[in-house]
């Protein structure tokens, strides 16, 4: 398969659908007023699987385990280079701005302690939207336009567990999740048209930028403390294999490509 991000309808249309249901559902729970009340059925129905397993999944859904993960994939597919740098930047300023913005108390800080189940740090402030969300479905959706069509639907309800976990650890109300995933998928849409329009973001220092960015969080990570019990074995595992292909597929053909030119060009 060559190397390209697709944005033909067979990827879009299910994508936009997603994202657009999730935009109704959240407008639904607000609504309805809904939203503490499915957070708290949401949060006791999870608790009867392992806090490890939540744990995990949520850490998937970690910018530093995402740009890890980016490493790995776009090491065999450069094409996810670009558009991987523009949605670092625009969930930056879109998420972090937005929690500044609203500045909404999380489950933690409104509910009595005991009346749900937290897994992990106790986090009480900036809860609007998610950020673990909007990582989770943004990095899978980039992945999903690099694949096959046939991969779409196991790896968009894997990053919608991802998402989810926020409520199953008591960190997010479900507006913050449904939000936060709606526009992950629809950042990394824009992110991947903005790659494909401008080529200038192809250019080969765009693409060590971005190479640069993603292998530091690849080696950062094994270091990262997450907070969250039991998943420090798949933070070593995914930074051991996403820093080994990225060496034997980008950086090492990558930087001797760039030697045999100064070479030539100096004969």
């Amino acid at each position: 398969m060559t190397d390209h991000l697709s944005l033909r309808r067979r990827h879009l249309t299910p994508l936009l659908a997603a994202a657009g249901l999730l935009l109704l559902f959240a407008l639904v729970v607000a609504i309805m007023d809904t939203n503490a009340a499915l957070f708290l059925m949401l949060n006791q129905d999870a608790s009867l699987l392992p806090n490890a397993l939540w744990a995990n999944l949520t850490f998937t859904a970690d910018t530093v385990f995402a740009m890890s993960l980016l490493l790995l994939l776009a090491s065999v597919r450069p094409s996810l280079f670009a558009p991987a740098l523009v949605l670092l930047l625009l969930g930056t300023l879109f998420v972090h701005g937005s929690k500044a913005l609203f500045d909404a108390a999380r489950p933690a800080a409104v509910l009595i302690p005991d009346s749900f189940h937290i897994v992990g740090p106790v986090l009480r402030h900036h809860s609007f939207p998610s950020g673990h969300a909007f990582t989770a479905l943004g990095t899978w959706t980039l992945v999903i336009l690099a694949l096959s069509p046939r991969w779409l639907m196991p790896l968009l309800i894997f990053a919608l567990l991802a998402a989810a976990s926020r409520i199953a650890v008591g960190a997010h109300w479900p507006l913050d999740v449904l939000v936060g995933a709606a526009c992950g998928i629809l950042g990394a849409c824009l992110s991947a048209w903005l790659a494909l329009k401008f080529g200038w973001l192809h250019h080969p220092a765009a693409t060590f930028t971005s190479a640069s960015l993603l292998t530091l969080a690849a080696l950062y990570m094994p270091f990262f403390d997450s907070r969250y019990p039991d998943t420090q074995i798949l933070a070593n595992l995914v930074a051991l294999v996403a820093l080994l292909t990225a060496i034997c597929r980008f950086w090492w053909p990558a930087l001797s490509k760039r030697h045999q030119k100064a070479n030539s060009s100096s004969v």
